[in-house]
């Protein structure tokens, strides 16, 4: 295996940091059928809200044919794909940037 680069290390710290600091908050949730609504309670929550489903569904649009024009799994998409809604987009889209700096590499 080929050492990681300055690039990919910092997108798997960005990952780390992107699980970490979104499940700080999410934990904090005393009662987490009310997690979902409260997303959209206030204005600003709402437009947060609204901005991460626009980001979600353009990174969708991206990663899918990017990841398999770089030859990655359909299996490793999926799961990074499912990583964004079980983990957090914050950790799914640095994985997906890591994997893509990975193909890449082998690419040249």
């Amino acid at each position: 295996m080929k050492i990681l680069t300055g690039k990919q290390i910092l997108y798997l710290l960005l990952a780390l940091a992107g699980a970490v600091g979104t499940w700080y908050f999410n934990l904090q949730m005393a009662d987490l059928s009310q997690f979902f609504s409260a997303v959209w309670d206030t204005p600003l929550s709402s437009s947060l809200s609204m901005d991460l489903l626009v980001s979600l569904l353009t990174y969708v649009v991206f990663m899918w044919p990017e990841g398999r024009r770089l030859g990655m799994s359909p299996w490793l998409l999926v799961a990074i794909l499912l990583s964004a809604g079980l983990v957090a987009f914050a950790f799914s889209f640095p994985l997906f940037m890591f994997f893509r700096e990975r193909a890449l590499a082998r690419a040249t």
